[in-house]
């Protein structure tokens, strides 16, 4: 058994690899200019076709709209070189997708403290670490990581939380409202401290969850994810 295991993990490990060279080679392909698009196709060894591509002006952007038809029209009519093309046009539209998908927009932390005063009480001058809930936002998903803390009574505990991890599909948030949290009176006069922006995030009809961010910054990272919404339902919809 524990051979059958070791060598289903060296093969998940070596296609995990492969995937992140496929990235790593065709990210930012829609920039390419010719002379580039007949760099990739001479490595995959269609070189042969080096100055039909580059005679042709095909671009990056362009790439993904050739069809057969159009490989045959460039002169390319050796039937399994035009498969070749075909088959690494797709890997690369895929490829290019799967990047778009996962691209990260923006990563923020959970606000913890309304002033540095309690930032360093509730640490024990700093010496015990934080544990925020964080944020992940990309073009298709908004990624939270959200901590159940300890506590006893009212202080928080640095250590021993749990925490749960919910990736909300952009398409199906249906309302994003913000509210603001004022920093205790004594805190906000005495400790120079300031508020809290929160982000009630609905989705997948009535779940909610909150993203918790300094103030002032709600208003900007609002306007971020329902922008991201919006482009994530516009492609849902033409799909």
């Amino acid at each position: 058994p524990d051979a059958v295991a070791d060598y289903f993990e060296k093969k998940r490990k070596k296609k995990k690899n492969k995937d992140a060279d496929s990235i790593a080679e065709i990210e930012g392909y829609e920039l390419w200019s010719p002379d580039a698009v007949a760099d990739y196709f001479e490595k995959k060894g269609l070189g042969d076709y080096r100055e039909v591509l580059i005679h042709h002006k095909i671009s990056g952007k362009i790439l993904p709209q050739l069809t057969d038809t159009d490989l045959k029209d460039m002169g390319i009519e050796i039937v399994g070189d035009r498969c070749r093309f075909r088959d690494l046009i797709k890997h690369t539209s895929r490829m290019g997708r799967q990047i778009q998908r996962t691209k990260v927009i923006w990563k923020g932390e959970e606000q913890l403290w309304f002033s540095a005063f309690e930032h360093c009480c509730s640490t024990c001058c700093y010496l015990m670490p934080e544990d925020p809930s964080t944020y992940t936002l990309t073009n298709s998903h908004l990624k939270v990581k959200m901590v159940n803390p300890y506590r006893c009574g009212p202080c928080r505990l640095s250590c021993c939380n749990e925490y749960s991890i919910n990736n909300i599909d952009l398409s199906q948030v249906e309302d994003i409202d913000q509210h603001g949290i004022p920093a205790p009176f004594y805190q906000e006069c005495f400790c120079c401290g300031s508020g809290k922006d929160v982000l009630d995030v609905k989705y997948n009809d009535g779940q909610y969850v909150g993203i918790v961010l300094s103030q002032d910054e709600g208003e900007k990272i609002s306007s971020l994810l329902l922008n991201q919404v919006e482009e994530a339902q516009l492609i849902d919809r033409d799909l």
